[in-house]
């Protein structure tokens, strides 16, 4: 990505199974390199947005639940792996001086004009802070 300096924003979509092995445990090398990455990017200048999957895998993981066969057991495996993917990556990005931001969204947000105004001002507040935004459906409710 030499010429990430070019662009004045980038979104970056990772999926479930990039953050997590074969065994459905998290790949904690693969998160600190993307943390690493897209910290570089952002040191040349250009806006990171990250968009990640990965929350009801990371539930799974983190109490050692089977795999989820009804919609409250993804949601509430979805409420505990959020949080841990969160602490993970502040941890990488902060190695690297980058603070991070949580914003969980829902289709009612992007549906509703006022909701769809108050999420895009937050997102373009914390790029001006200087935040590396996560995004993610907000699958405990959704």
């Amino acid at each position: 990505m030499n010429n990430a300096g070019n662009y004045k924003r980038i979104v970056v979509k990772i999926g479930t199974s990039t953050l997590t092995h074969e065994t459905g445990k998290l790949n904690l090398h693969r998160i600190e390199t993307l943390a690493r990455v897209l910290s570089d990017i952002k040191n040349s200048g250009t806006e990171v947005v990250l968009v990640s999957s990965g929350a009801v895998t990371a539930g799974v993981a983190k109490i050692g639940f089977h795999r989820p066969t009804s919609t409250k057991e993804k949601q509430a495996l979805a409420a505990i792996g959020q949080n841990e993917i969160m602490k993970i990556y502040g941890k990488f990005f902060s190695l690297y001086g980058h603070p991070i931001a949580q914003l969980l969204l829902t289709k009612d947000v992007i549906d509703n004009p006022e909701r769809r105004a108050a999420a895009e001002d937050t997102f373009r507040t914390l790029l001006e802070m200087g935040c590396v935004p996560i995004v993610n459906e907000n699958d405990s409710i959704s």
